[in-house]
């Protein structure tokens, strides 16, 4: 698949959103379930109380909250300017940003990049690795998720077209460990589109 089809998949994927926003912020409005919330706990640990974060697809914000409750300082961003609004509309501070294009900033103390990576196409994936690599501090965490398995997929539904990419733990973890990126913990639990890893990475 070519760096072009993989960027308008990723584009349609992100308008999908964009016109999903009210639904999938009420959907995802919910206590985090106890593997999501250790997660969280977790992460927060690996920073350090008053550590700044870049979070990537933020969404609603739900994620963002907790953290900040946690004690950590969270830049928040979305490539859907429908979540950067709603999360306005709640008196928070977001801005757009897109992924595999944008610059991230930096350095960060840690990155979180939650529910996104399947949306990017396999090939563009390592390019958005190096990136979320250069923008950590050296000791930085980054707090990510992807769905596990091979191959990829279009799904769609009322409000757009999702690209949808699978990655083998084998294959994510050569990729991070490629960018200086070392997993410190890890956690699978199986939702309603398949099995997802959640893992903590460090920047060596």
């Amino acid at each position: 698949m070519s760096d072009e089809t993989s960027v308008d998949l990723n584009r349609a994927t992100v308008a999908g959103y964009d016109n999903s926003v009210e639904n999938y912020s009420a959907e995802t409005h919910h206590a985090p379930t106890p593997d999501h919330l250790e997660a969280l706990e977790r992460f927060t640990a690996a920073v350090g109380a008053g550590g700044r974060v870049l979070e990537v697809a933020s969404g609603p914000g739900w994620d963002a909250d907790r953290l900040e409750a946690m004690g950590l300082a969270v830049h928040r961003t979305d490539g859907a300017a429908g979540f950067v609004a709603f999360q306005t509309r709640r008196g928070k501070s977001a801005t757009r940003l897109d992924l595999i294009a944008d610059d991230l900033g930096g350095p960060w103390d840690g990155v979180v990049a939650l529910y996104v990576i399947q949306h990017i196409g396999r090939d563009l994936v390592k390019g958005v690795i190096a990136r979320i690599a250069g923008a950590l501090r050296p000791g930085g965490a980054l707090l990510m998720s992807f769905q596990l398995g091979e191959g990829e997929r279009i799904s769609s539904d009322a409000e757009g077209t999702y690209q949808v990419v699978r990655w083998t733990e084998a294959d994510m973890t050569a990729l991070l460990a490629r960018h200086g990126l070392s997993i410190d913990w890890r956690s699978t639990f199986e939702g309603r589109e398949g099995v997802w890893l959640t893992v903590i990475a460090r920047r060596v």
